[in-house]
């Protein structure tokens, strides 16, 4: 199945630009009723691009499905190829909702539903606050230019109100918030090793996130 990208939210990203945008994508639902434990991801000429787990798939269907339920967003959940961890939130052509996790952001999450919760919180807030409309219409005001998630002003308060939105949604699911705290900590431990990027000139950078989902976690938990 290929993915038609309208409308794209640059949200929990290594990478500033997205360049070359996602070709091939697979529903977590069709995924998480495999027979088999270990999926082969091919592309169209029978290439293997990814090997993940079945286990990992009923893992995050079961979050999305505690998540959605909790924000009352329905959106389609779907892998897609991509080496940088990446996460994102828009609506297909025909305006179905989905959220979207790439193949490193997998191996981030692995099977810790905490952290995968905090993840899906966070893309559905995005959606539930309509921050998709803003990223679509800057992105036709800077058609023809590169364009990256810097020209969205918006972008740093977007952040921030869906990591705030995503931890209260996690709670009312039964998840653990520090799960966020935990996702953060693993995307600052791997943007080290990536050359640094105008990204953080629209996201808040992840000590400051960490710092503050500390808190919140704390304020939370009280």
């Amino acid at each position: 199945m290929k993915l038609i990208l309208t409308s794209i939210l640059l949200s929990i990203l290594i990478a500033n630009v997205y360049a070359e945008p996602p070709i091939y994508s697979w529903r977590v639902s069709d995924l998480a009723r495999s027979p088999v434990e270990n999926i082969k991801l091919r592309n169209e000429q029978g290439h293997l691009l990814k090997t993940i787990s079945a286990k990992q798939m009923v893992y995050l269907y079961a979050a999305m499905s505690s998540i959605a339920e909790a924000s009352e967003i329905s959106a389609d959940f779907i892998i897609v190829d991509g080496d940088l961890a990446n996460a994102f939130a828009g609506s297909t052509e025909d305006g179905t909702n989905f959220v979207a996790i790439n193949f490193s952001m997998l191996d981030i999450l692995g099977t810790n539903l905490d952290i995968a919760a905090a993840l899906i919180g966070h893309e559905l807030a995005h959606l539930k606050l309509n921050h998709g409309e803003i990223s679509k219409k800057n992105i036709e005001q800077n058609r023809g230019k590169d364009f990256s998630a810097a020209n969205t002003r918006y972008s740093r308060d977007n952040e921030r109100d869906a990591d705030y939105l995503g931890a209260i949604w996690a709670i009312e699911a039964g998840y653990d918030p520090k799960g966020a705290v935990a996702l953060q900590e693993a995307l600052y431990a791997q943007s080290k090793k990536i050359a640094s990027s105008s990204f953080n000139v629209s996201h808040p950078s992840s000590i400051e996130r960490i710092t503050i989902l500390k808190s919140l976690v704390r304020r939370l938990s009280n």
